[in-house]
């Protein structure tokens, strides 16, 4: 958080306080939400899932983090109370400064308020020499009791529940230790207990700020005139505003602000995941989209908040196909379109998702125009990529998928802000704004994608071996024919094949069936490989050799680099084979004539052992910082929420 113009502010509650204080933090994070917020939570007895409930927070508002602090409470065991709804709690604004010894400024709440407006004039206010600021307190203004505590009628006596707290000057002269003795000492003496010892001990060095920041019961009652203009409402007395007897001419506020903290504290967000694989689930291809979505997204991110359904496009049948796989639940929709609306409109999505869009239908039958859809950039492809680079190739050719009426789709909703643009990498959002249309000025936001590292992996170069793999499906884009050429111009090393066909398997084995008879000794064909055997191949190679003529940035670049295993690439994506491995330059068509490009990165890194630890080491840490699971499920669950909210 930007420190400079972060707002301190400290609540202290116990367990059955928790849902009015939620209350409280809503309203301030409505109305607040140009600036970063600490929240401080001091609580004794706080439990779990009520604290997992305030940090839901921080999901739905990216501005705010939220702390919990313990307090020390033996200081307080013999401190007494005196008003029969005031808690223990109400003593722990004497140990602020202690509790948050490296600010010099907090504001101090109570939890039975709500704010309806900003707090930056409040907070920026100049205490220099001053304790604390606060606001007069009308109710004991107009009771005749300021001279039992040594108070002349003019001394300015403020309401506690609302106090601008100079830390570093409370810390400087020792005051909380004050502030608890006098407490000892007066406890006999006094009404109002801790409100009273604060404005005894901090007499004369109290700055007032207006009321409109402290509206408390008898400000409603009193300044009438100032009601429409109140920001802070404080609902002092015994009767709260969730009380039906509270009579208080502002409880509307706090129910307003109590209604919407209920709907979000307790929503399920229902997340319509569109994709037409789910890596061999339902019967669909194993690529990288379908990894994506059924090894990340539906793995990580359903909790008890979100769930996830997989939106596979329309079906064959009348009625949606319902499949269960890993614990999620797949449809394929009706094929009628008229039963296909009803069947969206009857499982109401809060919102969709989708990695890239390579079907329209599902958003082509939501007929609400109120629902939106976050769209993961992982692999756009406007029209040039397919005729300056796809389309060159001759042997094969690669069938094109290219639809310019599902990219409109996408810019229709976003020209109706239903869209926001997630992207794994920022060399990818221009094309993805040439794909969809978008203007320049489109916002998009760095989400990259997660791969399950092991921690535990250390990275030692005498356990590489002299293998080389392929990670992919046999696909002609992938040309794996260049890899199986290369196998046969460098016999001194191992090459192993990690992939099985799918799409068009008579095509793409015409290019292959020549490599695939055992002929080159060196070259292996594993097939489709999961789990532990693809870790170990992975783990134990040197090199993955990447011979696409077009990617976004393969999850198996990623898997590899975790691994310190390097990249030998003709396609760079976000400077990753430059940094990791070795760039061989552009290469179009077939790629036959580009072999040789291939031979000296593969030697250089197979046989500069200083070279190549310096980079593996270095990519390592950059997949362990960037590409971590615990990064992945915050950020993506914050985007769905926000979005939903």
């Amino acid at each position: 958080m930007n420190v400079k113009n972060r707002f301190n502010i400290v609540f202290a509650i116990n367990n059955s306080y928790a849902d009015k204080l939620y209350v409280t933090l809503l309203s301030i994070l409505e109305n607040n939400k140009n600036n970063p917020i600490s929240f401080y939570i001091i609580s004794q007895d706080l439990e779990d899932k009520k604290q997992k409930k305030f940090l839901f927070l921080e999901y739905c508002y990216k501005n705010c983090h939220i702390n919990f602090v313990s307090p020390f409470t033996n200081v307080f065991k013999d401190l007494k109370l005196n008003i029969s709804y005031i808690t223990k709690e109400t003593y722990y604004r004497y140990i602020i400064a202690d509790l948050l010894p490296n600010e010099d400024k907090a504001l101090w709440l109570d939890s039975d308020l709500v704010v309806n407006g900003r707090l930056d004039k409040l907070y920026n206010l100049d205490l220099k020499d001053y304790f604390c600021a606060g606001a007069e307190d009308l109710f004991i203004k107009n009771l005749d009791y300021k001279k039992e505590i040594g108070f002349n009628d003019n001394d300015l006596y403020v309401n506690a529940g609302v106090l601008l707290l100079n830390l570093h000057k409370i810390r400087e002269l020792n005051l909380c230790t004050q502030l608890i003795n006098k407490t000892r000492e007066l406890s006999n003496k006094i009404k109002y207990q801790d409100q009273d010892i604060i404005n005894i001990v901090f007499k004369n060095h109290v700055k007032q700020f207006d009321s409109i920041y402290n509206f408390a019961s008898a400000n409603v009652s009193k300044e009438k005139e100032k009601r429409k203009k109140a920001i802070i409402i404080h609902y002092t007395g015994s009767l709260k505003p969730w009380d039906k007897k509270c009579k208080n001419k502002l409880k509307k506020i706090w129910l307003k602000y109590a209604l919407k903290a209920t709907c979000i504290k307790n929503k399920k967000i229902k997340v319509g995941l569109i994709i037409d694989e789910f890596f061999g689930g339902a019967g669909t291809a194993f690529g990288g989209y379908g990894f994506l979505a059924r090894k990340y997204i539906c793995k990580y991110i359903p909790d008890k908040n979100i769930q996830i359904d997989v939106l596979l496009g329309r079906g064959k049948n009348l009625s949606a196909q319902k499949y269960h796989v890993d614990d999620v639940d797949l449809y394929r929709l009706p094929k009628p379109k008229f039963l296909a609306k009803k069947w969206l409109n009857r499982q109401n999505y809060d919102i969709y998702l989708s990695i890239e869009l390579v079907d329209n239908f599902v958003l082509q039958m939501e007929s609400n125009k109120k629902k939106k859809l976050i769209l993961w950039i992982q692999d756009p492809r406007p029209w040039y990529s397919w005729r300056n680079s796809i389309d060159t190739m001759t042997t094969v050719k690669e069938p094109c998928f290219y639809n310019q009426e599902i990219y409109m789709t996408v810019n229709k909703w976003y020209k109706e802000k239903r869209v926001k643009f997630i992207s794994q990498g920022n060399s990818l959002n221009p094309l993805a704004k040439d794909l969809y249309c978008l203007p320049n000025e489109t916002p998009i936001q760095y989400l990259p994608n997660p791969i399950e590292i092991d921690f535990n992996y250390e990275f030692n170069i005498n356990t590489k071996t002299k293998n080389i793999i392929f990670l992919g499906r046999l696909e002609t884009q992938k040309r794996a024919w260049l890899f199986c050429e290369i196998a046969k111009r460098m016999p001194e090393y191992n090459f192993y094949v990690l992939g099985q066909f799918f799409r068009y398997p008579e095509e793409n084995h015409k290019m292959l069936d020549e490599y695939m008879n055992g002929s080159i000794q060196n070259l292996h064909f594993v097939g489709h490989v999961d789990g532990k055997e693809k870790k170990d191949l992975i783990k134990n190679a040197r090199i993955l050799l990447s011979t696409a003529i077009w990617e976004g940035i393969p999850i198996s670049w990623l898997e590899c680099l975790s691994y310190g295993t390097l990249l030998v690439s003709d396609l760079e994506r976000e400077n990753l084979v430059s940094k990791f491995g070795k760039y061989v330059g552009e290469i179009s068509g077939d790629g036959f004539d580009g072999i040789d490009k291939f031979l000296p990165a593969i030697k250089e890194l197979m046989e500069n052992d200083i070279l190549y630890a310096e980079k593996a080491n270095a990519a390592i840490k950059y997949i362990r910082e960037t590409h971590n699971i615990e990064n992945f499920k915050r950020d993506l669950r914050e985007v769905i929420v926000r979005e939903c909210i």
